[in-house]
C-alpha cells in the first residue's frame, strides 16, 4: 500500500470556541424523529464503545480506522442515506476555516440521557492533534454542560463549537430531556505534504 501524506497538526483552542450560528432547524427535526430502534441498532455496533463514555448513544456515520491517520476514513452505511441532511450543516460550520479542500474523516451523532454524564477524558494520541473537532448542539437544556479544562457551558442549539479534544473534558446533563449533538471532525487535505517533507 503508498504511504499516505503527511498533514500537519493544527491548531486547537485553549479550551471551547464559539464558532457562531449554525442553522440546524431540518437536520434538528430529522434527528428528533429517529426512532428508538434505529438509536439501539446503531448504538450496538458503534466503533466507540469506550466505557468512560457512559449511557451515551451513537449514531456513527464516518469514523477514523483505529483513530491513527485521519487520512484514513470509511463510511458506514448509514453515511449516504444522511449525507444529504448533514453536509449542509457541516459546510456552513467549516466555511470560516478557510480550507481549500476539507475532509470529513468522523461523524457520529452523539445522544447523552437525561441525568447521565461523560466522564472527564481526554482523547490521546493518534489522529486527534491533526483534526479540528466540532460540536453543534440539535437538541439540548439549559442544564446540559460541557467541560473542557477549566471551562464549564452549556452549548447552545443553533451555534457551533471547536472543542479542545486533547485536554480533559467531560459532560453531564442535568435536564428532563436527552441532550443530541452532532460531532464531526475536519482538516484540510491541500495542507498534507510526502513523507519527504516536501511540501505537496
Amino acid at each position: 500500500m503508498q504511504a499516505l501524506a503527511r498533514i500537519p497538526p493544527v491548531k486547537k483552542p485553549g479550551t471551547i470556541r464559539d464558532l457562531g450560528s449554525a442553522d440546524v432547524t431540518a437536520l434538528a427535526s430529522a434527528v428528533g424523529q429517529l426512532s428508538e430502534a434505529v438509536w439501539a441498532g446503531q448504538d450496538s455496533c458503534k466503533e466507540n464503545d469506550f466505557p468512560v463514555l457512559g449511557k451515551t448513544r451513537h449514531i456513527v456515520f464516518r469514523f477514523i480506522r483505529h483513530n491513527r491517520d485521519p487520512q484514513d476514513f470509511y463510511s458506514n452505511r448509514i453515511w449516504d442515506i444522511w449525507r444529504p441532511k448533514l453536509l449542509p450543516v457541516m459546510e456552513q460550520v467549516t466555511a470560516g476555516y478557510r480550507h481549500r479542500e476539507t475532509v470529513y474523516p468522523k461523524v457520529m451523532l452523539a445522544r447523552l440521557p437525561a441525568g447521565e454524564r461523560i466522564g472527564a477524558h481526554s482523547d490521546g494520541q493518534g489522529s486527534h492533534a491533526y483534526t479540528h473537532k466540532i460540536h453543534v448542539p440539535l437538541i439540548s437544556n439549559p442544564d446540559a454542560i460541557f467541560t473542557v479544562g477549566d471551562t464549564a457551558q452549556h452549548l447552545e442549539v443553533g451555534r457551533a463549537y471547536e472543542v479542545n479534544n486533547i485536554v480533559h473534558h467531560s459532560a453531564i446533563n442535568r435536564g428532563d430531556e436527552d441532550r443530541i449533538h452532532l460531532i464531526f471532525e475536519h482538516f484540510d487535505q491541500s495542507r498534507a505534504y510526502q513523507q519527504t517533507g516536501e511540501e505537496g
